[in-house]
């Protein structure tokens, strides 16, 4: 392998310094953290690549969570088995009252960000991967489900939602988008990055161009730059307002029942 310069040891320290503050990452989220010192998203790639490389980043940090596997869970022995089940316990908070909260996106990539401040409240995060199916629709509409809806800023992103809103297969309680707005881009000086046309007959850029631009500009913005501290403010302060229980009360009883199912476990 080549020597790397040493403008490659300095990202890679800086790359360091993201993961110290956020933990795991992606990489277009550490892309979008280093636009500002001039650095494309072909330079972040080698970098990530040769730092892991040389063991100078934590392969365990960078983590792409766009590619799921799929299998049947196992265990060594029926003890083993066993043994998670206390910890494997999740009280569901919200049964019983008079609406439930989930958290939606178009962003697998971010998912687990949402889920690691979400979790907190059991509110689960479900992801769209774009414009949600006619199947999902109908699996996941509820009269009593309030959405809190985390997307990009750009001409499909803003209809996305739009489109769950007036969705004929689909009963909410309600719906409001939390992120991406045009405030909090400005606000969190997102870098911004030009439309693309959609050329005759649509093949490429985006056909919902023309409506956007005429509102907001040849620029739009992605939910991956805001720092995931930030969405995870976000997160929580948008389900806060929403509760309608004692968290703590909560709290104390799930780990009540877990201490029983401790007792038990042991006893078998």
């Amino acid at each position: 392998m080549r020597k790397p310069t040493q403008k490659t040891f300095n990202l890679i320290q800086q790359v360091n310094q993201l993961l110290a503050t956020y933990g795991t990452m992606t990489v277009r989220q550490i892309y979008y953290q280093l636009v500002p010192l001039g650095f494309n998203y072909r330079q972040v790639v080698y970098i990530l690549k040769t730092g892991r490389e040389m063991n100078l980043i934590d392969n365990q940090k960078i983590v792409d969570r766009s590619r799921p596997s799929y299998g049947t869970n196992t265990w060594g022995s029926l003890e083993d088995f066993i043994s998670i089940l206390p910890d494997a316990f999740r009280l569901n908070y919200w049964t019983g009252e008079q609406y439930r909260v989930e958290i939606w996106t178009e962003k697998d990539a971010l998912s687990q960000v949402l889920n690691e401040e979400a979790e907190t409240y059991r509110v689960p995060v479900r992801v769209t991967r774009g414009f949600l199916s006619t199947s999902k629709r109908i699996e996941w509409s509820g009269d009593n489900v309030i959405v809190l809806y985390f997307g990009d800023h750009d001409p499909s992103g803003l209809c996305m939602d739009q489109d769950l809103q007036t969705s004929s297969f689909m009963e909410l309680k309600g719906f409001k988008r939390i992120s991406l707005t045009l405030e909090q881009a400005k606000l969190n000086n997102l870098p911004s990055i030009p439309i693309k046309e959609a050329e005759e007959g649509g093949k490429r850029g985006d056909p919902r161009s023309g409506k956007y631009k005429s509102v907001y500009g040849n620029r739009c913005w992605e939910l991956d730059a805001l720092k995931p501290d930030v969405l995870r403010r976000l997160v929580r302060d948008s389900i806060k307002p929403l509760l309608t229980f004692d968290l703590q009360q909560k709290i104390d009883y799930e780990n009540n029942q877990r201490g029983k199912l401790r007792d038990l476990t042991k006893r078998i």
